[in-house]
């Protein structure tokens, strides 16, 4: 064969081997799991202001929050809170609302609350909260946790690995 002749088949190969690339895109991108879409994202976007200005009122009181998810079990994890004012004194009587997001599962979503309006939770001896969550994938962990005490309120967005430690 000519060397001129190489290049049709030459030309033909990358078409072919671009084709199959995009179609194995194409499946994984349309495979479970692969997109996950923020729930009620219009909603969060029309209100985006009064977001803000909600978060601005949360960063105000000066509140600090840790969290340490414990190792997934039969029963899921222990996920502990500590939350201090800006003295560094354990804030009581919270009413907690959590949601956990795994990182390589988006679009499954893991809501819990720790009290109540009219029955606030209370913290343990050193100040941490407690609640077990239906967990039962080891990995990095996003928690949004909203912290409400009377007419406080503060937000808060931690990432976590499962089984790492508490950290005071």
């Amino acid at each position: 064969m000519k060397t001129g002749a190489w290049w049709p088949i030459a030309l033909v190969g990358v078409l072919g081997v671009t084709v199959a690339a995009n179609g194995v895109l194409l499946w994984e991108a349309r495979g479970p799991g692969a997109a996950a879409v923020e729930p009620d994202y219009y909603r969060k976007a029309v209100a985006w202001d009064s977001t803000l200005a909600q978060r601005r009122r949360s960063d105000a009181l000066g509140w600090r929050l840790d969290a340490a998810l414990g190792t997934p079990g039969p029963g899921g994890a222990v996920l502990k809170l500590r939350l201090e004012d800006r003295e560094g004194v354990p804030v009581r009587g919270v009413e907690f609302r959590i949601e956990a997001i795994h990182n390589l599962e988006a679009g499954h979503r893991v809501e819990a609350a720790l009290g109540a309006p009219d029955h606030p939770a209370l913290p343990d001896p050193t100040g941490s909260y407690e609640i077990r969550l239906p967990i039962h994938r080891q990995g990095l962990w996003e928690l949004r946790v909203e912290a409400r005490r009377r007419s406080d309120r503060f937000f808060a967005s931690l990432r976590r690995e499962a089984g790492e430690g508490f950290r005071p």
